[in-house]
């Protein structure tokens, strides 16, 4: 039997919603790796998108269970793996020359961006709020243009991103420092 799974998708219009998805197996490791067999009969990740190389079937223990899955990857899934990921990276290429921010993968480096906003009719600087992430402004899900846009008004307010002070500032001073016995500190 099936296991439903439901993942979360953009909608062309911009709205998000759900996606249900049926797998028969999956595996996980304690890092955060997943395979899944949809029930399809790919081996792939949650988004259904199939797995990227042969290695990555070494998560599945049971031997027979990774035999099928190497079966499988032989006859079809690299011929598979290989023409998806083709056209994914066209498709991107494509969007980027049209000038249409892509974001791939992990997006956790947009949520942790942050923006001082201020209502648009009042133009004074103490009127900004501090700098906050989008879940901090009450949003109930990150707009498009978080992280992407230097500067935006929507509806009521006025948002400027801010830039995070680079960590490597702070190592430079710490490293030029001295210890008591004259050698640096690293």
């Amino acid at each position: 039997m099936a296991q439903k799974l439901f993942i979360k998708v953009v909608k062309p219009d911009g709205t998000t919603g759900q996606k249900e998805i049926n797998v028969i197996r999956s595996w996980q490791e304690s890092d955060g790796r997943q395979i899944f067999l949809h029930t399809n009969g790919v081996y792939g990740y949650k988004d259904e998108s199939p797995v990227q190389g042969k290695q990555e079937f070494d998560i599945i223990g049971d031997p027979t269970q990774h035999r099928l899955a190497c079966n499988w990857w032989d006859r079809i899934g690299e011929q598979m793996s290989k023409g998806f990921y083709e056209v994914r990276k066209a498709e991107i290429e494509r969007r980027q020359l049209e000038g249409v921010p892509v974001v791939e993968g992990d997006s956790s480096n947009l949520d942790a961006m942050v923006y001082i906003r201020r209502p648009v009719k009042d133009k004074r600087k103490k009127a900004f709020s501090e700098p906050s992430t989008w879940p901090e402004f009450g949003l109930t899900v990150r707009p498009d243009w978080w992280g992407i846009a230097g500067m935006i008004e929507l509806g009521a307010y006025h948002y400027e991103r801010e830039e995070v002070k680079e960590v490597e500032e702070v190592k430079e001073v710490v490293s030029g420092q001295e210890s008591d016995e004259g050698e640096e500190t690293f």
